[in-house]
């Protein structure tokens, strides 16, 4: 079956997953619901609304029709989920409430990033058009009239003559970080993509948490279900949609066969916040795996708000700090050239 290639925005996405979950609580069917909610939506969407909703009639999965309408990925795979523990009102309900919070985060960094980008790429605009401009008109009137150029206006201009090698390296840097991901890293399997995106800095911190997150929701809920924690892995394994869940599974599954432990086989794996296996050995100590793993999730997502938080931070002083360092460049550099030829008439 072909896919819609047109994705909505994740906004929109979530607002419908949430007013989903809340009218199936209500008692509305999914159809009803869908039929319902068609009626407030723009031409594209309701044409896609109309799309799954022949789909649902001719039998397939919910979460394979949102799959060919292109949702996003996050949402499709707790919607897979939740088709096998039976809870599809909670699981829109979930999904919607995920995607808005990355939008809130998105939106938070792009807030505290748009102002200082703005005056970056303003400096930038004037650095080049001095080192264009009035660079050389200072450097010819030094030589026109021989006089040593100072140790302190050279440097600044010097500064300004690495502007270009700096942008050509930069742009060369961000061409072999692509060509690596196209040419090599996309081809390895999925464990050895995620361990090459966990050794970054900050991003592997926030994969390791979202990691931990996603898969003790997921466990929570299939556990409560009814499921054990081999059917629950199964039930991981056998999706299409996250190729790293699928492989993680499927190891799990090979290690649970020969004794281990599931608390025992995440300690070894470097992909998990430590406590994870924490987690599951209490709660399998008390009977209550399924809501410790549920409120462990709840405590690794507010971690990771706190820890967006925490680096818009620090990304805005020093956003804000580089800016006026080199606001303060370009005043020396055009003070201090005409200060020093006035001491030197």
């Amino acid at each position: 079956m072909r896919q819609i290639k047109n994705r909505w925005p994740v906004r929109e996405q979530a607002e419908l997953l949430e007013k989903l979950g809340k009218m199936m609580v209500r008692g509305y069917t999914l159809l009803d619901a869908l039929k319902m909610l068609e009626l407030q939506l723009n031409k594209k969407q309701r044409a896609d609304i109309s799309f799954g909703m022949r789909k649902l009639t001719e039998g397939y999965p919910v979460f394979q029709v949102m799959n060919l309408i292109s949702f996003h990925k996050d949402a499709v795979s707790i919607i897979y989920f939740a088709e096998q523990h039976e809870n599809l009102a909670f699981a829109f309900s979930q999904s919607g409430e995920l995607l808005q919070r990355k939008i809130d985060q998105a939106e938070k960094i792009k807030k505290a990033a748009k102002y200082p980008l703005f005056l970056i790429m303003t400096v930038c605009i004037i650095a080049y058009i001095l080192k264009a401009a009035i660079v050389p008109q200072f450097s010819a009137i030094y030589d026109s009239m021989n006089i040593e150029t100072p140790f302190l206006t050279a440097s600044i201009l010097s500064l300004f003559d690495s502007f270009t090698f700096l942008f050509i390296l930069m742009l060369l840097m961000f061409m072999a970080a692509a060509a690596y991901y196209l040419f090599r890293l996309r081809k390895q399997s999925p464990e050895a993509r995620m361990l090459f995106f966990i050794r970054i800095p900050l991003l592997g911190r926030i994969l390791k948490l979202f990691n931990s997150y996603f898969l003790s929701l997921q466990l929570s809920n299939l556990l409560k279900s009814g499921l054990s924690i081999y059917e629950s892995l199964k039930a991981f394994e056998s999706q299409p949609f996250l190729p790293f869940y699928q492989k993680e599974a499927k190891c799990f599954i090979k290690r649970l066969k020969q004794g281990e432990a599931i608390d025992e086989i995440l300690k070894g794996r470097p992909f998990y916040e430590k406590d994870l296996s924490k987690a599951i050995a209490h709660g399998q100590l008390n009977g209550q795996l399924h809501r410790e793993l549920y409120s462990y999730s709840q405590f690794l997502i507010g971690r990771l708000e706190k820890k967006a938080e925490q680096w818009t931070g620090i990304i805005q002083p020093l956003i804000y700090g580089f800016t006026a360092a080199m606001i303060l460049i370009l005043y020396l550099s055009m003070l201090l050239p005409m200060y020093q030829m006035m001491n030197q008439l």
